[in-house]
């Protein structure tokens, strides 16, 4: 069996999580030794509500965000996968808020294998990130942070349709005392046409402590999104997203695109 046949089945089951936080992240699956993909995308923000400690909704001053961001990974080996996400953010806010626009929180890490069968895959991933912008606490910045990841996923299938589910969970440790953050990640995916990609998401948020500057807050968002495969190589990718629940976090809602290229 040639090399692409089996690489174009294997991305049934690689997907993009919206940009959050100013980076995307790829699920559980390694890259084959060798080959690699660039996901460049964008998505905007809006919003005149946040959810209060209490977790309702309150009218809080408009603000808007707009964000670019790549995921680059490559397969080093068939256990390790080298991942590397810049990202750039326009934030605009009323003041005394500050307004922002930079490099966003970026990353460079690697997603090692632990397990992997025909349907089943477990790993591993360490990511070293920036400093990003925050939207939760009276310091404007979030400072630089390891992330580290369990990841798992499983492959299958929806009466005639292939079907893969990933989970991804982990803790975010902030320098310079900033309160961490335990993170949990939910995909499903399902292709209805060989070509199509439908893509169910969620990602939750829950800060680990408080400070003055952070106060304790939590956050979980929904995405939808479609995958449409242009070519073996190129791919595009529509959806939305909307913050859904919330403490002491804003309710962001907008939609994303994107754009994969495999080599």
């Amino acid at each position: 069996m040639s090399v692409r046949p089996r690489c174009a089945r294997a991305f049934g089951v690689w997907f993009l999580l919206v940009l959050t936080a100013g980076a995307a992240r790829a699920g559980a699956w390694l890259m084959p030794p060798g080959e690699g993909q660039i996901i460049a995308g964008t998505a905007f923000s809006g919003s005149s509500r946040a959810f209060d400690a209490h977790g309702k909704l309150i009218p809080v001053p408009s603000y808007k965000k707009f964000e670019l961001g790549s995921y680059i990974e490559y397969g080093l080996t068939d256990w390790l996968t080298l991942v590397v996400a810049p990202a750039y953010d326009v934030i605009r806010q009323p003041a005394p808020a500050d307004s922002y626009t930079g490099p966003g929180e970026s990353g460079i890490g690697g997603r090692f294998r632990l397990f992997q069968s025909d349907a089943f895959v477990a790993s591993l991933q360490a990511t070293l990130l920036t400093p990003g912008a925050s939207f939760n606490g009276a310091e404007p910045h979030r400072a630089g942070a390891i992330d580290l990841r369990g990841m798992a996923g499983a492959s299958f299938k929806i009466g005639e349709w292939a079907a893969f589910a990933d989970a991804a969970a982990g803790y975010r440790l902030y320098a310079q005392g900033q309160p961490g953050e335990w993170k949990l990640d939910l995909t499903l995916g399902v292709r209805p046409l060989p070509q199509l990609l439908v893509l169910l998401q969620g990602f939750g948020s829950m800060q680990t402590n408080k400070s003055a500057d952070f106060p304790r807050s939590s956050w979980g968002k929904l995405q939808g999104s479609f995958v449409y495969d242009l070519s073996f190589a190129w791919s595009a990718q529509l959806g939305a997203f909307v913050t859904v629940a919330g403490k002491n976090a804003g309710r962001e809602l907008g939609p994303m695109a994107a754009i994969w290229y495999r080599f």
